[in-house]
């Protein structure tokens, strides 16, 4: 009598190919893989030094239009900046403005607000 759990012969050895043939499939793989290596750490190489030789070609040209620009951009900053000074001193008194106005609202809203802590903290402001 035979084990319904052990596979015919043939049906092992079928499999048993197949694993071969993946197994074959998988080193021939590795193998290129392998031959490949050091071609395309050779190319990279190459590829760093171009980048490199272009950088330091580039650099230089770059460098001076900075120092060209700079001048430029120093008077726009020395220009610009009396009016956005100018800018954030009328926000901030369009802001204080604004709170001055919700406290007086909530004043009037609100029956005793004027006895709040808040109240006493702040001296009014003349």
């Amino acid at each position: 009598m035979s084990d319904p759990n052990e596979t015919p012969k043939g049906e092992s050895e079928g499999k048993s190919r197949k694993r071969d043939v993946l197994d074959d499939l998988q080193a021939r793989i590795e193998a290129a893989m392998e031959e490949l290596r050091p071609k395309v750490k050779r190319a990279l190489d190459e590829l760093d030094a171009r980048v490199d030789a272009a950088m330091e070609d580039v650099k230089p040209r770059v460098d001076e239009k900075m120092r060209e620009a700079k001048p430029r951009v120093d008077q726009f900053m020395a220009d610009i900046q009396p009016r956005m000074d100018e800018m954030l001193r009328r926000m901030q008194t369009k802001l204080e403005e604004f709170r001055r106005d919700l406290e007086n609202r909530a004043g009037r809203s609100s029956p005793g607000a004027g006895d709040s802590p808040s109240d006493s903290a702040d001296p009014p402001s003349a």
